[in-house]
This record gives C-alpha cells, structure tokens and sequence, in this order.
C-alpha cells in the first residue's frame, strides 16, 4: 500500500486512541465530579456517612505567589485599544475648531522647543481673554464633577490601596526589629515650619558649590514604556509582591564619602527627608515622621547630622498611589529581558583622598599583600555587582545652602543628599537624565492634571542638584499615565524656570524664602545636644514639627512608636479632604489631540449644530417628565384662553348688532313721529 493511500484509509486516525466508551460516562455516577455540581447540597443536610464520602476539591494555587487562582483563562487573541473617554458636558466652546487647532500646534510647539508660526501666535494672543474665561468656567466644571463623581475617580485605585497595605505591613516588621518594644518619646522642642516663616525678599538663601562625590550601582537605558505599562496593569499585584518580599534585605546605606577636614556642621539627609522638611503638613497623605541621629565630632567640635528616610505614611493617597506604582514599575524593569542595563560606579571623594607615599626602603621581610580567603567570602565580597536581581543604585551629591547677598557668605551650611539614579539616555552612558518623574491622572478625561507641591519641589531639587554635575541633562522628562489602565497620556520635558513658576503661581511658594527658611530649621537642630530624636508632625500644630527624644519617662503626652505606626493604612481621611487639582491649559494629552479641543476648553460647535440652539441645563428624567407636563397643562390652559377669548368677542359682536337695531328702531320711531306732527301742523 502506498504512503497515498494508506493516508485516505478510514479508520487509521484512531489508531492507539481509548474507545467511545472511555469518553461515554453517565451523569448518574455519584463519584462524578460533573453530577456532584449539578446535584450540589449544602454540608448542613449532608449526614455523617455522606460527609465522609464527599468529594474534596483542591484549590489551585499560585506557585509564584502562593495564592489562590482565580482566573485560570485569559483572553490574549484580541488585541484591546485603549478606549478614550471625553467628559461630556451641555457647554459648548466659544471659539471654532480652527482656532482649537491652532492653539493646539503652538502649545505643542512650545512644549517640544520647535519653531512656530507667526500668525499662528498672532491668533493665540488675539483671543487671550476669551480663552481666559473659559478656562474660568471649565475649571468649575471639572470641580463640581469631581465633588459628585470623587468615588468614580478614585476607584481604580483601590487596588494601590490594598497593595500599599500589604507593603506597610511588611516594612512595620523591619522597623519593629530595629527600635525596642514600647519605646517612649517625649516632645523635644517645637521647630518652624519652612513655609510658616515670613522671610524678606532680601534674606533669601540659594544652593552653591554643588559637587557629585559618589554614582554607583545600576542604571537603565530610556526607552518607550508603553509596552511595559500595559504588562505592568496586568500584572500589578505579582511585581509588587516581588518588591515586598525582597525589603527583607533592604539596609541603611552609609554615608562613606570624604569629609576632611570639618569646619562646620555637616547635614546628610536624603532627598525623601529634605522634602519632608519642606512639605510636612501640606497633604495628609505625606509622612509625618522622621528619625535623626545627631553626633559630636572631637576633632573639630563641630556636630554632624544624619537623618534617616521617612515613615511610611498611614494615611493613603496620592503620594502612597505613586509610590505602589513606581517600586511595582521598578521591578518590572528589573525583570525585563528587555530592559538594557549600564553599571556606574564612580567615587569622587575616594579618588580625591591623599594617599601618603610610601617610602623606598630595602627589603627586610618576604611578606605580600596577598592574603588567602574562603571562596564563600570572596564571592560574597567581590560578586556583589554581579547579581542579577539586584538593580539598585545611588549618588551622593555635596552642596552649600548660602545667602543670596555676598555680605554673608560666612553662614554657609554643608549639605549632603543622596538620591538615585534615574536612566541613561542612551547605551553609550555618556548623559544621564537629570529626572525622570511618574504622574498619575486620575480625571484624563478632562486633560493633564498640576502638578502637587511634592511632586514640583522634588523635581526642583532633583534638577537643581543633577543638572550642575557633569555627565546629567539640564531638563528631566514626566511620563503621564492614567490610573485606570496606565495608558500613556503624555510624555513632556520639566525644566527649573516653569517649576519655579509654577510654584510661585499655584502654592504661593518662592525657592529663596524656602529656603531660608530650611536653613533656620537646620540651624535650630544644631543647638540641640547629640542623641537620637524623631521629627514628628502633628495637625494639632499646623506650624510646627515636634522633635521627640526617647525617654523612660512617662507623662501624659507620651507617645509610643509601636503603637503610633502599628496602624492599619487607610484613606478615608484623604477622601474626605481631598484638595482640588486643577488642569493644565498648557499640556496637550492625546484627548486633545484625537478630538481637536485645546487644553481648559469645551468642545468646539460643528457645523450641523449651529442652527440648533445650545441646551442650557441637561433635565434629568423627572425633571423632563415634570416640563412635559407642565407644557401640557400650559397648552391645555392657552387652549382654554382663547376660547374664552372667542366667547368674549362673539358676545361683544352680539351686542353690538343688537345696539345698532335698537338705535335704528329708535331713530325710525323718532323719525316717524316727526313726520306725523309734521303733517298734523299742516293739517
């Protein structure tokens, strides 16, 4: 038989395969798996025999992560577009679609540092006070939307939050090993807030002398995230439980830099503590603890000030929602077979140490530097770099907090800040971006939302203290996304003078009086004596950070660390008082740009809609049955008008006939009298 037609031979396709009748089993097996669902029966009702006979089903587990699957099947054969959303609303702009469009290429124009027309710009200025008050009326919209729709908005992230608790749960383990059980703290002294302190104009302080002392560690190459964020809104929960379970070996890094010589008060305080200095008290989602430890230096008298990072806040909100984002983020990048990675490691400070030199004397020993070690101990020692799941790094910047005027100079202040690194901007590691921020939109229906005053002031300082060491960009980039389904909304470049502007228009906030006013702070600290404190805000005092010391004495405003931070986060507080973000009018995000609607405006009237004229208010279904009906009274009650109105005038008509015959009758009956004396006088 040929290989043909052995082929078309029936039968031979189930060859080796069981019978029909393995396939053909009945429903009526009680062992079955099938007729136990069908013929499913609550335990209670279940008798003793039956209850041992039952069927056990075993639940499937995770083998990542341990916990139970359930959604065994995914759909992956269609590919899902981002659906985009524009709030609709009854107003409609008062300018057309051409002039939206205009505006739209010279914002975006401005963004992307390229050239503009004229008469593009001509038009912008031209219709600056219509645009003005629009932008008026729309902010009003979106504020009265998001007061009725604050629950809608926020309820994608109720998964950040729920996440966030499980990472809160995991830190307060690690923190509860390294401060003693029931540790007592006493407030200290009252400290000033920087923004609660009226300086002048002339006392402003600036940031000098800034100097990279240390980069180390691992450093991604920029890409497109897109594709990234996509995969990271699938699978969120499993990144961060990544993170989580890999804090169990997070550590304090030291601040190994060269110090030399100390000629005044060193301050080392990383970028998430200086930013709590400045912005305690402004949101109540931001941390509201700090620790510090301050230490004498006998060498010079001088006292050196280390702070640690803050606590983690208890109260959930924007800030703890981009936090759960970025560290699930990291991770994904981590474990990216994508993602290119450079290693930096440059230590300034060590390389500027003076190194003695050896003096040339004959040789009396025959001992090397040399020394023998255990493969365990030099592994662990020298493959540290080498590890594949760790990604981390850091840089250790050097500045002086001065005055603005030369005359004293003399009040300088030594900082040192450590920061990471954000991403290379391309494999060569020849430039590093300076900052590389995350914004979560919550309304990206209506635009680009502002950003807060934490997020502004760290970009500020992020650029302000990379842009000045060689090797880092003098602008950052913020990647906008929207919180629903971390969709890239917009991708724009941050630079200081629009952060200071911002800052300055929006929170009233001015960078040298900020300053000063860190610089006050840092001041009173130096006068307190060396020990171990706590930087506490308390919203009992708007103004002040309570600096505790921890004490065996108990009084009755004794505060207990275990049992302040043993809490459960929530963020019904921050619900309830919930600031209002406005949005831009100078960010185009892709609604604008599917729909041709410029930043803060209405859509634009089409042709076919302007003949019809445009509804005030949108009547709910009550509201347009209660005007159906009123309409129909009124048009039963004109009807009813102008009968009457008939009646009255056929009744007027009628009267004044019957007026006119008897005035006719009476001027004949007069007439005829007359003529009946006249023929008697004749007579």
């Amino acid at each position: 038989m040929n290989k043909d037609e052995k082929s078309h031979v029936p039968g031979l396709i189930f060859r080796n395969q069981p019978s029909y009748t393995h396939f053909n089993k009945s429903f009526d097996d009680p062992a079955d798996a099938l007729f136990q669902q069908l013929n499913d029966v609550h335990p209670i009702f279940w008798k003793a025999e039956e209850l041992q006979k039952r069927f056990e089903y075993n639940v499937l587990l995770d083998p990542r992560t341990k916990k139970e699957v359930t959604k065994v099947l995914h759909d992956h054969t269609r590919a899902e577009r981002p659906h985009m959303e524009i709030i609709r609303n009854e107003r409609y702009s008062k300018m057309n679609k051409k002039y939206h469009i205009t505006c739209i290429r010279v914002l975006t124009a401005w963004l992307e540092m390229t050239h503009i027309d004229e008469e593009d710009v001509l038009q912008w200025r031209r219709r600056q006070f219509l645009r003005s008050s629009e932008k008026i009326e729309f902010d009003k919209v979106v504020k009265e939307y998001e007061q009725v729709k604050k629950v809608a908005i926020y309820a994608p992230t109720e998964r950040l939050v729920k996440l966030y608790k499980t990472y809160y749960a995991a830190k307060m383990k690690l923190l509860f090993k390294d401060y003693p059980e029931n540790l007592a703290l006493n407030t200290h002294a009252g400290l000033p807030l920087p923004q609660s302190l009226k300086i002048g104009l002339g006392n402003g302080m600036q940031i000098k002398n800034v100097r990279l002392l240390k980069r180390q560690g691992w450093v991604s190459v920029l890409k497109d995230y897109a594709a990234d964020l996509v995969r990271l809104n699938a699978r969120l929960e499993n990144y961060m439980d990544y993170y989580v379970n890999s804090i169990e070996v997070e550590t304090e890094e030291e601040w190994n830099v060269n110090k030399g010589v100390q000629l005044m008060h060193y301050y080392y305080i990383p970028l998430e503590s200086l930013l709590f200095l400045l912005t305690a008290g402004t949101s109540v989602d931001l941390p509201t603890e700090v620790s510090l430890e301050i230490d004498d230096n006998e060498e010079s008298g001088f006292k050196i000030f280390k702070f640690k990072k803050p606590l983690p806040p208890r109260n959930c909100g924007w800030y703890t929602h981009k936090y759960v984002v970025e560290k699930a983020f990291e991770t994904l990048l981590n474990a990216s077979e994508d993602t290119q990675w450079l290693y930096v490691e440059n230590n300034i400070a060590k390389l500027q140490e003076r190194v003695e030199v050896p003096e040339i004397n004959a040789v009396k020993t025959t001992t090397s530097d040399f020394q023998p070690q255990l493969q365990q101990q030099y592994m662990q020692k020298y493959s540290i770099h080498t590890k594949k799941d760790s990604k981390a790094n850091s840089a250790i910047i050097e500045w002086n907090l001065s005055s603005t005027n030369d005359e004293h100079s003399s009040s300088e202040l030594k900082v040192f800040t450590r920061l990471k690194l954000v991403a290379a901007k391309d494999t060569s590691g020849k430039e590093f971006l300076s900052s590389y921020a995350l914004k979560l939109e919550y309304k990206p229906q209506f635009g680009a939302e502002l950003l807060t005053k934490y997020e502004l002031l760290q970009e500020w300082f992020r650029l302000k203290l990379m842009s000045q060491c060689k090797g880092f960009s003098e602008h950052g980039l913020c990647l906008r996304i929207a919180v629903n389904n971390f969709t890239v909304q917009l991708e724009h470049n941050l630079i200081l003078a629009s952060i200071e502007q911002q800052l300055d228009q929006l929170y009233q906030v001015h960078i040298p009086q900020l300053l000063a006013g860190l610089a006050d702070i840092l001041k009173l600290l130096g006068n307190m004596p060396k020990g171990k404190y706590f930087l506490r805000y308390n919203p009992k005092y708007p103004e002040k950070l309570l600096l505790a010391k921890p004490s065996t004495e108990i009084t009755s405003n004794t505060v207990f660390l275990h049992t302040l931070i043993n809490a459960e986060p929530s963020d019904m507080l921050f619900m309830t008082n919930m600031p209002h973000l406005p949005i831009s009018d100078t960010l185009c995000t892709v609604i604008h740009r599917r729909y041709n609607i410029m930043p803060c405006a209405f859509k634009h009237i089409l042709h076919h809609q302007c003949n019809f004229k445009v509804p005030k208010k949108v009547k709910t279904d009550e509201e347009w049955r209660q005007a159906r009906l009123k309409a129909k009274l009124m048009l039963k009650q004109k009807k009813e008008d102008h009968l009457k109105r008939l009646k009255r005038a056929r009744n007027r008509k009628i009267k004044a006939e019957r007026l006119k015959r008897s005035k006719k009758q009476q001027q004949a009956e007069i007439a005829k009298t007359t003529e009946l004396e006249r023929l008697i006088n004749e007579c």
